[in-house]
């Protein structure tokens, strides 16, 4: 099943995903099943289309790489990311994407319904496979909007 394989790629791999994931056979709407524990896990960035607010962007990454112990960018690049203007958000996701990227990850949008950014940190290697499911049968989504995006 797809939405199986999106959650085995996004989330570590936990006894409380095990757990979750033995729930989602249950669920109709794995689509906002993903959204949710990706919120309650802050495995997601969700920002309004608006943009952000007071750096979440670079605490998010911080945090990220914290959590993994990892370095994505310097503390240079941070600054920098942290004080970069943009006019739309997925501008700013370029930016990151192209200072993370270095380091073979990148900062993609989980596609939603509504006004705001669901952003994730993952691996580039899953790319591909991250990028091919369609993940909403909204008629009222453009075709793009129902598929993870990387923005380059």
């Amino acid at each position: 099943m797809q939405f199986q394989e999106i959650v085995s790629i996004i989330f570590d791999k936990t006894d409380h995903l095990e757990n979750a994931l033995d729930d989602l056979d249950k669920k109709i709407d794995f689509h906002a099943w993903i959204l949710e524990y990706g919120m309650s896990t802050k495995r997601f960035l969700y920002l309004d289309y608006k943009g952000e607010e007071d750096y979440e962007i670079v605490n998010y990454i911080l945090d990220y790489e914290f959590n993994h112990g990892i370095e994505l960018a310097s503390q240079e690049e941070l600054e920098q990311l942290g004080e970069f203007e943009y006019e739309f958000l997925p501008d700013k996701i370029r930016e990151v994407n192209e200072i993370i990227s270095s380091k073979g990850y990148g900062l993609f949008s989980y596609p939603t319904t509504g006004d705001y950014y669901a952003l994730f940190i993952e691996e580039l290697v899953n790319k591909t496979k991250l990028l091919q499911f369609e993940l909403l049968e909204n008629e009222n989504i453009p075709l793009s909007g129902k598929y993870i995006q990387y923005y380059n």
